[in-house]
């Protein structure tokens, strides 16, 4: 059995979310009983229709997701009886077309993945399309997802065209081990090999890593964010400091959206985030955000009568935003590999348009000095849920980790580093949809582009 044990349920942190709750109205109106919006809350995310300057597309992405086949997925009932809780993967797969995701790189526990056939690992369904590198999911909308196969244990390798070994037995010690040999099969396999839980490493651990061919490291994982042993071991935080502020969302007490009961535990991980700076001083690091939905944390309804870590709602809080030639399995492959993304906090507003290039690259990657490095301000995309008043939005460059400029514009770099981008919100456009959760409305980091390393 894996070796990985991390991902136990979190019930014990949050013991009032066990109350019964039920559904209550929580759209906000005046005096009248008339919804003020300008653009109503629905809980999904409007199709992404924007290209960068280069005519690459903007695709919206997961990078680190459970399905049933993981042995702590789904309550722990991932695999009754050794079939498919079904009903689950329904709920994944209801979430993907919810949140609006192009792509997926499932990232399930080598327990029961090891053991299943490169087609199993897909979990083709219905009208599936299956690939020699992942398969295509049609939503009921005609929306497209496409999905591909991988596996978090100590690393996590993602995209994988075939398991690594024709024995299951084989996969397994493959997948549980972290030496050069894991890294060489899985990259053999198709695989880029990335770095789950970032907050969890030490970096010497990370630079051996590195070294062996690690692609990137998680900036962001939200199972960290609520965990108390890793608030408090990994991330330096407050192991329950957020509990006064979810516990309006879980009692069923505010008539706050449910959905922003994210704002109510969220700030930067500057541990992960550290230690991806000093790995991109080294070498090119890509930086990802980890979703890590499992269906395992809070079975308990919230107020809109959905459990409260249901797939859908845990997808649409952030996504990794790829830039894309095309939207085969290889297309995203490559943008990830390049660095070609940016993490968009998406419960905070979806982003209409961004532009952070160098060059040639955008968003990430390595170039010598001597060109300019261009940052537009980011706009809010007008179908994203709003209100009338509108955000406060900021932009900081950054350079090996320290401040360097704090505006968008046009800038030259004379000084080799590593040059990165942060966007900042206030969502006052919020406002209405948290009731009397005001005092969630605080700047936030809203947008993370992915590391230029420019003369290095």
């Amino acid at each position: 059995m894996s070796r990985n044990r991390r991902f136990s349920p979190l019930l014990a942190a949050f013991p009032f979310a066990l109350a019964c709750t039920h559904p209550a109205d929580t759209s906000s109106a005046d005096d009248s009983g008339a919804v003020v919006s300008s653009v109503p809350y629905v809980g999904e995310h409007a199709e992404l229709a924007v290209s960068s300057p280069s005519g690459r597309l903007w695709k919206r992405g997961i990078i680190h997701l459970h399905s049933p086949y993981s042995h702590d997925a789904c309550d722990g009932d991932g695999m009754p009886d050794g079939a498919i809780n079904e009903a689950c993967l329904q709920d994944q797969r209801d979430g993907l077309c919810a949140a609006r995701m192009d792509y997926a790189f499932m990232t399930d526990h080598p327990d029961y993945a090891a053991y299943q056939t490169y087609e199993e690992m897909l979990l083709p369904r219905g009208d599936d399309v299956l690939l020699a590198d992942g398969k295509l999911m049609t939503c009921p909308d005609g929306h497209v997802v496409t999905l591909m196969a991988g596996i978090e244990d100590e690393l996590m390798p993602i995209g994988l065209e075939r398991q690594v070994s024709l024995d299951p037995d084989e996969n397994e010690r493959i997948y549980n081990d972290t030496d050069q040999e894991a890294f060489t099969e899985d990259r053999a396999a198709g695989a880029l090999v990335m770095q789950a839980h970032t907050e969890g490493q030490d970096i010497d651990t990370l630079l051996a890593r590195q070294a062996m061919g690690l692609t990137g490291t998680e900036m962001f994982n939200l199972h960290a964010m609520v965990d108390p042993t890793k608030r408090a071991d990994d991330l330096g935080l407050d192991a329950y400091g957020y509990l006064d502020a979810l516990g309006p969302f879980l009692t069923g007490t505010t008539h706050a959206e449910p959905d922003l009961a994210f704002l109510a535990f969220y700030q930067p991980q500057d541990v992960s985030i550290g230690r991806w700076d000093a790995l991109n001083a080294v070498g090119p690091m890509v930086g990802t955000a980890g979703t890590d939905a499992h269906e395992n944390s809070i079975p308990s309804l919230m107020s809109d009568g959905e459990r409260g870590d249901s797939y859908r709602r845990m997808m649409i809080w952030f996504s990794n935003i790829a830039l894309v030639d095309g939207t085969a399995p290889q297309d995203y492959q490559d943008a990830v590999a390049a660095g070609r993304l940016f993490i968009a906090f998406e419960i905070l507003g979806e982003p209409g348009a961004w532009d952070v290039h160098y060059g040639d690259l955008e968003f990430g990657g390595s170039a010598p000095l001597g060109d300019d490095l261009v940052v537009t301000c980011p706009t809010l995309n007008p179908n994203s849920p709003q209100m009338d008043t509108p955000p406060d939005i900021t932009v900081a460059v950054y350079k090996d980790g320290e401040p360097w400029q704090s505006d968008c514009g046009t800038f030259t770099p004379t000084e080799p580093g590593v040059y990165r981008v942060v966007a900042t919100i206030t969502p006052n456009q919020l406002g209405a949809f948290l009731d009397d959760q005001q005092a969630l409305i605080k700047p936030v980091p809203w947008l993370y582009s992915n590391a230029l390393r420019i003369g290095l």
